[in-house]
């Protein structure tokens, strides 16, 4: 077998390693927008390119899109299931299918050296994937209702991931100003002005917030930086 296809074999039989947040958000983006004909870079636009092609990679494991990207039926299950309040029982049916070796171990009492010696013989790949991959199983698996031992969660328990729709918005920065007592703009200001990186980092808790979100923050940080220089 050439080397390109040994090398595509291996990588289609890891597991998804992108943030199970960018994932769900995806599927909810779907479900507001519509499955595509066909899931590409012009379907992926809020995501960057690293997470994007992450993300397309996710898919085809889980069987979701084929080869040429065109979404199948159990993508639009899936979809649907997001919008009518079957998530749990039909992500759960994909993970069994999907990661079988993992569920024929008993994962409520499974203790970590044996968890993780069934997840790296069932997906073996580099230490720092495979921690990735075990972290999108276990916020899944998590979403998906599985008991999981407490050991195996002990040090990466997941958050609960509250959908997009429904989560509170953050404050705006500048509220404290807005709620201040009415006086003259140049006087609030010379008294409460603060520079926007140091909003940010008054406001956001980088524990609490995925790669992608955490990589859009600097991002932002790094531009206010350069303004205020």
């Amino acid at each position: 077998m050439p080397r390109g296809s040994s090398e595509h074999a291996r990588t289609a039989k890891t597991p998804p390693y992108t943030s199970y947040r960018t994932f769900k958000t995806f599927i909810e983006d779907l479900r507001e927008q519509g499955v595509p004909s066909r899931i590409d870079r012009s379907v992926l636009t809020r995501f960057s390119g690293v997470v994007g092609t992450q993300l397309t990679h996710a898919l085809r494991f889980l069987q979701l899109i084929d080869d040429q990207g065109r979404p199948t039926e159990r993508l639009k299950e899936l979809v649907h299931a997001e919008g009518a309040g079957r998530w749990p029982e039909t992500v759960l049916a994909l993970m069994r299918q999907e990661y079988a070796p993992i569920f024929a171990i008993d994962l409520e009492t499974a203790t970590p050296s044996h968890f993780n010696e069934a997840f790296r013989k069932a997906f073996p790949a580099a230490d720092a994937v495979v921690q990735k991959c075990v972290t999108f199983f276990l916020y899944a698996a998590n979403d998906a209702g599985v008991k999981i031992s407490g050991r195996v969660l002990k040090g990466r328990k997941p958050r609960a991931l509250t959908p997009r729709r429904t989560r509170p918005a953050a404050p705006p920065p500048t509220r404290a100003l807005e709620a201040a007592p009415s006086q003259p703009q140049s006087d609030r200001m010379g008294r409460e002005c603060k520079k926007p990186s140091e909003i940010l980092l008054v406001h956001l808790d980088p524990k609490q917030m995925d790669e992608e979100q955490q990589a859009a923050v600097w991002t932002l940080m790094r531009y206010f930086r350069a303004r205020d220089l």
